[in-house]
């Protein structure tokens, strides 16, 4: 397997949220970081056909940086480089622009996390964080371009480099939630049938399961090492997917109620990749006896930040996920494949739940750490 486009994608989000856990104690250090991440995001953004009219105010360090800004910009850094490569792939993908518009929205939004971790890691530099917030409203602009959520298209495959290497069984979860999300983002409302509905709401709540039980066993465990914000902020997760799991039980029962069948499993490609993904989920979770313990799961605390990653990626994947359903819900009512009755239309009754795992707090301020929280539940 070779590393993609969406897969540098991803590492540049997922060590982006990585910098929310800690702080940096040197506020020239961060603002040298973040000159880095800008300077990556604005070569980027022009392979990308976009622009960033902000300028940096001074040119980033020639050395590089092991920090995790530092990182965030190496990473766009080098799926800015895979765009680069001039073949034929490369140019067929480059010339889709809603693709271009995806791609553009997903970088923006890596590089304002970024800007969120210097914002609260700074407090004497008054110009600069006058620059900052300016080049944040910019990038949220761009971050919030993307009204077809359906992924990356054509972008998402390119590829480079040698084959990836996975490491343990933690490392393939990532990966197959990706292959997840994209395998429901790809499917036209069109063909989706109503045992396809049944079973992605199905699959969404199996996911927030899943995602439940490692947070109670993160919590549990005498070994995790969480500090307080950790423990809280699980302790919020776990609340919200048991609240969120109760809205899908109660959509699972309408899909009942509402719709007729076609006879048999449903055999999309969602479908299938769910399966590869719950196998290797089982695989970190379950042995023949059934589910691990906490003190099995979480031995010591890098077991426990390996764990916090894992439950990251896939609350991301299934907010992704429930978009993609309540999207292709809302267009089949439109489109008259859906029927329901007069009286119901103008509720969320039948919609299946719309979750919203962000990186903020309510307020919008970025903690050391928030792993992404359900914030509203629309299903009721």
């Amino acid at each position: 397997m070779r590393a993609t486009y969406e897969d540098l994608l991803r590492t540049a989000r997922r060590i982006a949220v990585s910098a929310q856990r800690g702080t940096y104690p040197d506020e020239s250090e961060v603002l040298a970081d973040w000159q880095a991440v800008l300077f990556a995001t604005k070569y980027h953004l022009r392979w990308l056909r976009g622009r960033l009219s902000t300028e940096p105010w001074e040119c980033p360090p020639g050395k590089r940086s092991d920090n995790a800004l530092g990182r965030v910009a190496q990473a766009i850094g080098a799926a800015a480089d895979l765009l680069a490569v001039e073949d034929a792939a490369a140019a067929t993908a480059l010339n889709v622009g809603e693709d271009l518009v995806a791609a553009r929205s997903e970088v923006a939004a890596i590089a304002l996390m970024a800007a969120k971790v210097v914002l609260r890691n700074t407090w004497s530099f008054d110009a600069e964080r006058t620059h900052l917030r300016s080049v944040m409203r910019e990038l949220a602009d761009i971050a919030g371009s993307d009204v077809r959520r359906t992924g990356l298209g054509g972008l998402a495959g390119l590829a480079a480099g040698g084959p990836a290497v996975l490491a343990d069984a933690r490392s393939m979860i990532g990966p197959a939630a990706a292959r997840w999300e994209r395998a429901h983002a790809l499917m036209p409302p069109a063909a989706v049938l109503t045992r396809d509905l049944r079973s992605t709401t199905a699959q969404l709540r199996t996911v927030g399961g899943y995602v439940c039980h490692l947070a109670t066993s993160l919590l549990s465990a005498p070994a995790s090492g969480l500090d307080a914000r950790e423990r809280r902020d699980l302790k919020v997760i776990i609340s919200e997917l048991r609240g969120f799991g109760a809205s899908a039980g109660r959509v699972e029962s309408t899909w009942r109620r509402r719709l007729s069948d076609l006879s048999g499993l449903s055999d999309s490609q969602g479908e299938v990749a769910f399966l590869d993904l719950k196998g290797a989920v089982d695989r970190i979770t379950r042995d023949e006896r059934g589910f691990r313990t906490a003190r099995e799961l979480v031995p010591d605390h890098r077991s426990a930040a390996g764990l916090l990653d894992v439950a990251d990626e896939l609350l991301w994947c299934t907010e992704q996920v429930s978009r993609n359903q309540q999207q292709t819900v809302s267009w089949l009512i439109g489109a008259g494949r859906l029927f329901v009755p007069r009286q119901e239309a103008p509720s969320r009754h039948l919609l299946p739940p719309a979750p919203s795992w962000w990186l903020t707090s309510v307020a919008g301020e970025v903690g050391a750490y928030r792993p992404r929280r359900l914030l509203r539940r629309a299903a009721r």
